[in-house]
Parts: C-alpha cells; structure tokens; sequence
C-alpha cells in the first residue's frame, strides 16, 4: 500500500495534539517512552552529537560525506525539515520512505499510549527506534534545540560536536551567551571528547571550555587544537597530526570553511583511520546544502525575474547567521544591488537581524505561508519603520518578486529571515 505525503501529514497531526505545547524542554518524557521501546537508542553504536546555534546541519552533512568516502555507513537526525517531514531520518544514503515511516509513527504512537509527549520527543523516539534496527557504522544526530535537555540528548555518544553559538531562542536557552553556552554544553559527557568549532563570543567558548573540564571531557578546540583556512586558493587543515590540502568549497559562504574543518577534526577524532585519503576524493566539493546561501537557478521565482537579476535563498534567523552572509554577499564577485524579501517568526528579532546587512536597497516583508507563528508582513514592516531603508510588505512571495523585478531588474534578490520561509521556497518553486 502507498502512504503519500499527506497521509503522513496527518499522522504527523495527531501527534502535535498528545501535548499542548510545541517545545516544551526535558528529557523525563522520552526516556519513558524510550524505556517502553527496550531503549533503542542504547542499541546505536558510534553516535556522534551535534549541538551549536549556526552550522550544526553543514556540519553533519560535511562528517556524512567524510565518513561515506570512507565507506561508513551512516544514518542522520536532522532537524527541522526542509520540505518534507521525511529529511529529518536519513537511513543508510536514503530518506525514510513514507511506508516505513507511517509504521513507524503507528508502532511508537500505540506504544507512547495518548501519554503527554512533544511532537520532537516523539518523534526521535522513532527516530532512535529507526536508527537501531537499520545498522550504521556512524550514527549522526543533530540537538533540536538548545542541547541538555533536548530530546536527542538521551544516550552516549562517541564523540560530542559544537559549532557556533550566538543568541537566538532567548525565551527557551537564556538571554545571555553564558546562558544559551551553558544550554549548548549540556551535551558533554563525562570523559567523552568535545570538538569545539569556532566561536563568534570568547565568553561562549569560556563556558563549553569550563563544562568539558567539570566532566573530564577531553576537548579538541578550533585555533587551539586545530585549524583550518584559505591558503594560495587551498583549503588547509592542520592539527598536531594531520596536514590536509584540499581543492576550495563550492558552495557559497566562508563559514562554510569552518564548518568543513570542524567535521574533519571531528572525523579524525573518532579514531576513524584514512580520513585524508577520503578527503583526496573531493568528497566535500559534492556537497549540496539545501537553503544555506543557495543560489536559485531555475523554477518559477527565478522566471517572475528578469534576466539580470540574481535569485538567493538563506534560512538564517538569528544575528550571526546575518552577519556571516552579508560577509557572503559583499564578497561575491559581480557587485550588485541588494533587495530582500523578509519572512520570520515571532521569536525573532527583526531589527537586529536586518542591521547585520550593508547596502541594502529596499525590502519587501512577507507573511511565511502554512505557518501559524509567522509575523505578519504589515507588522513585520512596522518593526522594521525606523532603519532608514524603504521597506513594504506584500500580499505574497510572487507578489513581491515581481515588484522586485519591474522596480529593480539588475538586483541581486534575497529570500531570508527563517528556514521555515526557505522550506517553503523550495517546496512550491
């Protein structure tokens, strides 16, 4: 029988209602359905954690590539989705088909019995489930949201990985960056390596430092233990064992250098062996990463332009992820005028997330469509009145390109402010 994709929807659905809350933070929930399904996840060998604010999902996607070149089989939790629920558990070089999944959903739904439960806790229940009956050599997840007492975090891994940390989830992680550090550091476990990416706030890296030290955790830390960077056009990666010289990325973002260099110090510190030979098969020049500074370079957005407009689509939401792809932006070759259409949700911050921008010629607000917690485009133009640019909202995406193209037709255009508006994106372009 075939499950289409909005049967799944609906199971999906029903989930959203065993709790009256979308997030709501702790671990007791999980390990009580996880123990009624025989504790799946103590079953996974070589798990391997990824927390952090920005660049978790590159980074697992570049260790994926890293440990595939090298013949490892490896299964994936990423979150959130894209466009369909289905990305979120990739099995082997496969996202999950929508049978096995449907049965999936069935099987840990009965089990959880209409018992209070999150729809993430639920869901990587079945995730763990999964990921135990299909044999991996390497199991990659990524934390949902803070670290401690995200539902993911609920078994021991292999080696625990931190990315970036900036502010971003005040109202669940803290409003300082001690705090959400702290939140973040919860995934260290005692007496397992931490490898530590860079951080934007040396108070950050203070806290994950001092955390790893309270546990006896062995720490591998970028520019202490490790490094990475630009050389003659090569891509050099160094530690106290290892020179690797690679070709360049192709993918737009310079933050994208450090994600590489933290997914193969991460790789080297599972103990795995060959990893240069790997890295020599131009593994990381494959990569595709979905809605991270992507380039749009067919479909019907791109058509609604002219032809000497450009077409770019980032999830970023937070102040460093701004910050990092204006420094994309002003380092791409062709200069041209900026143009953004906005969509976010009403636990961001707006204001702070446009100021990271230079030279921006005007911006359309939109409503994200299909998404209850979206600010509205008249309101998110209020918040946004007092920055000195010329901003407007619009009734819908299609709307606003084709403002842009009939007002500003050599622009570079940028669709941004949530990976939730990125989704949508590619699902209907």
């Amino acid at each position: 029988m075939n499950i289409t994709d909005l049967q799944i929807e609906e199971q999906l659905n029903q989930l959203l209602e065993l709790h009256p809350k979308r997030i709501d933070l702790s671990l007791d929930r999980i390990q009580s359905l996880l123990a009624k399904l025989e504790n799946p996840q103590d079953k996974i060998k070589n798990i391997i954690h990824i927390a952090g604010t920005n660049g978790k999902f590159s980074t697992l996607k570049f260790i994926q590539v890293i440990l595939q070149a090298m013949n490892k089989v490896t299964n994936a939790y990423i979150s959130p989705h894209l466009v369909r629920f289905n990305e979120r558990f990739e099995l082997g070089t496969n996202t999950i088909s929508n049978e096995a999944l449907s049965s999936l959903l069935n099987e840990v739904k009965n089990i959880n019995n209409d018992k209070p439960i999150t729809f993430f806790e639920i869901t990587s229940a079945c995730f763990f489930l999964a990921a135990a009956r299909n044999i991996a050599d390497y199991t990659l997840l990524e934390v949902g949201l803070g670290g401690r007492l995200d539902s993911s975090n609920v078994m021991l891994p292999k080696i625990s990985v931190i990315s970036s940390i900036s502010n971003d989830h005040h109202d669940f992680l803290g409003d300082t960056i001690e705090k959400i550090a702290f939140e973040k550091a919860g995934i260290i476990k005692p007496s397992i390596p931490v490898i530590i990416g860079r951080q934007p706030f040396g108070e950050a890296l203070e806290v994950l430092i001092e955390q790893a030290n309270q546990r006896n955790a062995p720490t591998f830390i970028y520019k202490q233990d490790w490094n990475i960077e630009l050389k003659n056009n090569k891509i050099c990666y160094s530690d106290n064992n290892n020179e690797i010289i690679l070709e360049p990325l192709n993918i737009h973002g310079d933050f994208q250098l450090y994600n590489l260099g933290l997914a193969i110090a991460s790789v080297i510190q599972t103990e795995a062996t060959n990893v240069d030979t790997a890295l020599k098969k131009n593994c990381h020049l494959d990569l595709v990463l979905p809605g991270r500074v992507q380039q749009i370079k067919n479909g019907k957005y791109l058509d609604m332009l002219s032809a000497d407009n450009e077409l770019f689509l980032d999830g970023s939401h937070n102040t460093d992820a701004a910050f990092q792809l204006n420094k994309t932006l002003q380092n791409l070759t062709n200069k041209k005028d900026l143009i953004i259409v906005l969509g976010m949700i009403n636990t961001k911050d707006p204001k702070s997330y446009i100021e990271q921008f230079e030279d921006i010629k005007e911006i359309k607000t939109i409503t994200i469509p299909n998404e209850e917690s979206a600010i509205p485009a008249a309101t998110l133009s209020t918040k946004l009145k007092d920055i000195g640019i010329s901003v407007s909202p619009a009734d819908n995406l299609e709307t606003a390109i084709q403002s842009i193209s009939k007002d500003h037709p050599t622009a570079r255009v940028l669709i941004c402010g949530s990976l939730y508006l990125a989704g949508q994106v590619l699902k209907t372009n």
